[in-house]
């Protein structure tokens, strides 16, 4: 076999293996976690909308702090979110949710909330 031949086959088999990001509808529901933003780390719950809008609110001591904006999917498939505590990269990995905030510093990991 020739090395082109070689490559084509390993590059083909990664496409294979590779996973689409979910779309943007199946993420829709309540989802509670936990958020870090500047405010400092606390619980969190998001309603997620099938068009990617999110409303919510972060738990603080010192009260509740409401959560809103926007889950959109690229062109290359990626996700990513635009609300009120900043905006970064979505991912779904093990049924979690994970939003990390383009200042490195933010973000957040939810899980979807199942029955009542």
């Amino acid at each position: 076999m020739t090395r082109a031949a070689v490559l084509l086959l390993l590059a083909a088999t990664l496409a294979g293996c590779a996973t689409a990001p979910p779309s943007v509808g199946s993420l829709a529901g309540e989802w509670h976690g936990r958020i870090s933003t500047p405010r400092g780390h606390t619980a969190a719950r998001l309603t997620l909308a099938p068009d990617g809008r999110y409303e919510g609110a972060a738990f603080f001591d010192g009260g509740d702090r409401p959560l809103h904006g926007a889950i959109v999917a690229l062109p290359d498939g990626r996700l990513r979110y635009v609300g009120s505590e900043g905006d970064g990269k979505v991912r779904v990995d093990d049924g979690a949710l994970r939003f990390r905030g383009d200042d490195g510093a933010t973000g957040g990991v939810f899980r979807r909330r199942i029955g009542p």
